[in-house]
Protein backbone atom coordinates (compact mmCIF):
# COMPACT_ATOMS: atom_id res chain seq x y z
CA UNK A 1 0.00 0.00 0.00
CA UNK A 2 1.04 3.64 -0.29
CA UNK A 3 2.82 5.38 2.56
CA UNK A 4 -0.39 7.22 3.47
CA UNK A 5 -3.84 5.61 3.20
CA UNK A 6 -6.10 8.06 5.04
CA UNK A 7 -7.86 9.40 1.94
CA UNK A 8 -8.26 6.10 0.13
CA UNK A 9 -9.51 4.45 3.33
CA UNK A 10 -12.16 7.14 3.80
CA UNK A 11 -13.22 6.87 0.15
CA UNK A 12 -13.38 3.07 0.34
CA UNK A 13 -15.50 3.26 3.48
CA UNK A 14 -17.99 5.58 1.74
CA UNK A 15 -17.94 3.36 -1.35
CA UNK A 16 -18.77 0.25 0.67
CA UNK A 17 -21.46 2.04 2.66
CA UNK A 18 -23.34 3.06 -0.46
CA UNK A 19 -22.69 0.03 -2.64
CA UNK A 20 -25.62 -2.11 -3.74
CA UNK A 21 -24.27 -5.64 -3.88
CA UNK A 22 -24.61 -7.32 -7.29
CA UNK A 23 -27.47 -9.73 -7.90
CA UNK A 24 -26.54 -13.39 -8.06
CA UNK A 25 -28.03 -13.74 -11.53
CA UNK A 26 -26.06 -16.74 -12.76
CA UNK A 27 -26.41 -20.38 -11.85
CA UNK A 28 -23.95 -23.13 -12.69
CA UNK A 29 -24.38 -26.88 -12.59
CA UNK A 30 -21.07 -28.61 -11.89
CA UNK A 31 -20.19 -32.23 -12.63
CA UNK A 32 -17.25 -33.24 -10.49
CA UNK A 33 -14.48 -35.52 -11.65
CA UNK A 34 -15.77 -38.22 -9.29
CA UNK A 35 -19.19 -38.23 -10.98
CA UNK A 36 -21.09 -36.06 -8.50
CA UNK A 37 -23.06 -32.96 -9.37
CA UNK A 38 -24.05 -29.73 -7.63
CA UNK A 39 -25.34 -26.23 -8.40
CA UNK A 40 -24.62 -22.76 -7.07
CA UNK A 41 -25.48 -19.13 -7.87
CA UNK A 42 -23.06 -16.26 -8.32
CA UNK A 43 -22.53 -12.85 -9.91
CA UNK A 44 -20.02 -12.94 -12.75
CA UNK A 45 -17.15 -10.50 -13.23
CA UNK A 46 -19.08 -8.24 -15.60
CA UNK A 47 -21.97 -7.93 -13.13
CA UNK A 48 -19.58 -7.09 -10.29
CA UNK A 49 -17.80 -4.41 -12.34
CA UNK A 50 -21.10 -2.84 -13.42
CA UNK A 51 -22.34 -2.79 -9.83
CA UNK A 52 -19.18 -1.07 -8.61
CA UNK A 53 -18.50 1.38 -11.46
CA UNK A 54 -20.86 4.27 -10.53
CA UNK A 55 -19.77 4.36 -6.88
CA UNK A 56 -16.09 4.00 -7.79
CA UNK A 57 -16.38 7.09 -9.98
CA UNK A 58 -18.32 8.98 -7.32
CA UNK A 59 -15.61 8.44 -4.70
CA UNK A 60 -12.58 8.91 -6.94
CA UNK A 61 -11.56 5.27 -6.92
CA UNK A 62 -10.37 2.97 -9.72
CA UNK A 63 -9.36 -0.67 -9.98
CA UNK A 64 -6.62 -1.81 -12.36
CA UNK A 65 -5.72 -5.47 -12.93
CA UNK A 66 -2.45 -6.49 -14.57
CA UNK A 67 -0.72 -9.79 -15.29
CA UNK A 68 2.98 -9.72 -14.45
CA UNK A 69 5.32 -12.72 -14.36
CA UNK A 70 2.54 -15.25 -13.83
CA UNK A 71 0.87 -13.11 -11.17
CA UNK A 72 -2.44 -11.22 -11.25
CA UNK A 73 -1.86 -7.79 -9.71
CA UNK A 74 -4.95 -5.86 -8.58
CA UNK A 75 -4.45 -2.19 -7.70
CA UNK A 76 -7.06 0.04 -6.06
CA UNK A 77 -6.13 3.71 -6.58
CA UNK A 78 -7.61 6.95 -5.29
CA UNK A 79 -7.55 10.35 -7.00
CA UNK A 80 -5.22 11.50 -4.22
CA UNK A 81 -2.57 9.07 -5.51
CA UNK A 82 -2.92 6.69 -2.56
CA UNK A 83 -3.30 2.99 -3.33
CA UNK A 84 -3.74 -0.59 -2.17
CA UNK A 85 -2.44 -3.63 -4.03
CA UNK A 86 -3.01 -7.37 -3.93
CA UNK A 87 -1.22 -10.15 -5.80
CA UNK A 88 -2.11 -13.77 -6.50
CA UNK A 89 -0.23 -16.39 -8.53
CA UNK A 90 -2.15 -17.59 -11.58
CA UNK A 91 -0.61 -21.06 -11.54
CA UNK A 92 -0.01 -23.50 -14.37
CA UNK A 93 -2.80 -24.67 -16.70
CA UNK A 94 -2.87 -27.12 -19.58
CA UNK A 95 -4.12 -24.82 -22.36
CA UNK A 96 -5.09 -21.21 -23.12
CA UNK A 97 -8.80 -21.87 -22.58
CA UNK A 98 -8.12 -23.14 -19.09
CA UNK A 99 -5.71 -20.25 -18.52
CA UNK A 100 -8.41 -17.76 -19.52
CA UNK A 101 -10.87 -19.42 -17.19
CA UNK A 102 -8.40 -19.28 -14.30
CA UNK A 103 -7.55 -15.62 -14.97
CA UNK A 104 -11.24 -14.63 -15.07
CA UNK A 105 -11.82 -16.51 -11.84
CA UNK A 106 -8.93 -14.78 -10.11
CA UNK A 107 -9.84 -11.36 -11.53
CA UNK A 108 -13.36 -11.66 -10.14
CA UNK A 109 -12.29 -12.75 -6.69
CA UNK A 110 -9.45 -10.21 -6.48
CA UNK A 111 -11.73 -7.40 -7.70
CA UNK A 112 -14.40 -8.29 -5.15
CA UNK A 113 -11.89 -8.82 -2.33
CA UNK A 114 -10.19 -5.45 -2.69
CA UNK A 115 -13.55 -3.63 -2.77
CA UNK A 116 -15.49 -5.70 -0.26
CA UNK A 117 -18.03 -6.94 -2.81
CA UNK A 118 -19.96 -10.12 -1.97
CA UNK A 119 -20.60 -12.37 -4.96
CA UNK A 120 -20.79 -16.17 -5.19
CA UNK A 121 -16.32 -16.65 -11.60
CA UNK A 122 -17.74 -16.99 -14.33
CA UNK A 123 -17.40 -20.76 -14.27
CA UNK A 124 -15.95 -20.72 -10.76
CA UNK A 125 -12.75 -22.12 -12.29
CA UNK A 126 -14.42 -25.45 -12.99
CA UNK A 127 -12.89 -25.61 -16.46
CA UNK A 128 -9.47 -24.94 -14.97
CA UNK A 129 -10.08 -27.63 -12.35
CA UNK A 130 -11.11 -30.23 -14.91
CA UNK A 131 -14.81 -30.25 -14.05
CA UNK A 132 -17.59 -30.03 -16.62
CA UNK A 133 -19.87 -27.02 -16.11
CA UNK A 134 -23.24 -26.21 -17.65
CA UNK A 135 -24.50 -22.61 -17.29
CA UNK A 136 -28.14 -21.59 -16.95
CA UNK A 137 -29.82 -18.34 -16.01
CA UNK A 138 -31.33 -18.40 -12.55
CA UNK A 139 -35.08 -18.11 -12.21
CA UNK A 140 -36.59 -14.65 -12.01
CA UNK A 141 -37.75 -13.13 -8.77
CA UNK A 142 -40.88 -14.72 -7.43
CA UNK A 143 -39.64 -18.28 -7.23
CA UNK A 144 -39.70 -18.98 -3.52
CA UNK A 145 -37.24 -21.23 -1.76
CA UNK A 146 -38.51 -24.30 0.03
CA UNK A 147 -38.24 -23.84 3.78
CA UNK A 148 -36.78 -26.58 5.95
CA UNK A 149 -37.53 -27.83 9.43
CA UNK A 150 -35.20 -28.53 12.34
CA UNK A 151 -35.83 -32.23 11.89
CA UNK A 152 -34.80 -32.06 8.24
CA UNK A 153 -31.62 -30.21 9.21
CA UNK A 154 -30.85 -32.83 11.85
CA UNK A 155 -31.41 -35.67 9.36
CA UNK A 156 -29.26 -34.00 6.69
CA UNK A 157 -26.37 -33.45 9.09
CA UNK A 158 -26.63 -37.05 10.33
CA UNK A 159 -26.36 -38.34 6.75
CA UNK A 160 -23.46 -35.98 6.13
CA UNK A 161 -21.63 -37.20 9.24
CA UNK A 162 -22.07 -40.79 8.06
CA UNK A 163 -20.37 -40.06 4.71
CA UNK A 164 -16.83 -41.44 4.64
CA UNK A 165 -15.93 -40.89 0.97
CA UNK A 166 -16.19 -37.98 -1.43
CA UNK A 167 -18.79 -39.86 -3.47
CA UNK A 168 -20.98 -40.41 -0.40
CA UNK A 169 -20.56 -36.78 0.60
CA UNK A 170 -21.52 -35.65 -2.91
CA UNK A 171 -24.59 -37.89 -2.88
CA UNK A 172 -25.81 -36.25 0.33
CA UNK A 173 -25.22 -32.77 -1.07
CA UNK A 174 -26.98 -33.65 -4.35
CA UNK A 175 -29.96 -35.05 -2.47
CA UNK A 176 -30.58 -31.95 -0.39
CA UNK A 177 -29.54 -29.31 -2.92
CA UNK A 178 -32.25 -30.62 -5.24
CA UNK A 179 -34.95 -31.45 -2.69
CA UNK A 180 -34.46 -28.63 -0.15
CA UNK A 181 -32.37 -25.86 -1.80
CA UNK A 182 -32.74 -23.47 1.14
CA UNK A 183 -31.03 -26.01 3.39
CA UNK A 184 -27.92 -25.69 1.20
CA UNK A 185 -27.88 -21.90 1.00
CA UNK A 186 -24.56 -20.31 1.81
CA UNK A 187 -24.18 -19.61 5.52
CA UNK A 188 -26.68 -22.19 6.79
CA UNK A 189 -25.61 -24.74 9.38
CA UNK A 190 -25.82 -27.54 6.82
CA UNK A 191 -23.79 -25.57 4.24
CA UNK A 192 -21.05 -24.90 6.81
CA UNK A 193 -21.06 -28.55 7.84
CA UNK A 194 -20.62 -29.55 4.18
CA UNK A 195 -17.62 -27.26 3.79
CA UNK A 196 -16.06 -28.79 6.89
CA UNK A 197 -16.76 -32.34 5.69
CA UNK A 198 -15.31 -31.62 2.24
CA UNK A 199 -12.11 -30.30 3.79
CA UNK A 200 -11.85 -33.34 6.05
CA UNK A 201 -12.23 -35.74 3.12
CA UNK A 202 -9.53 -33.90 1.14
CA UNK A 203 -7.07 -33.97 4.07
Amino acid sequence: MSAEINEISAALSEFQGGLKQPELSKEVKVKTRTGGEYKFKYADLSTCVKAAAPSLKEHGLAVTQLILNGTLVTILTHKSGQWFRSEVAIGNTADYQSLGSAITYLKRYSFCAILGIVADTDDDANVACGNEAQFVESKKKGASAIAFTGEQLKQAIAELDAATTEAEYQAVWNKYSSSIPSLCAKGTEFYNACIKKANELKA
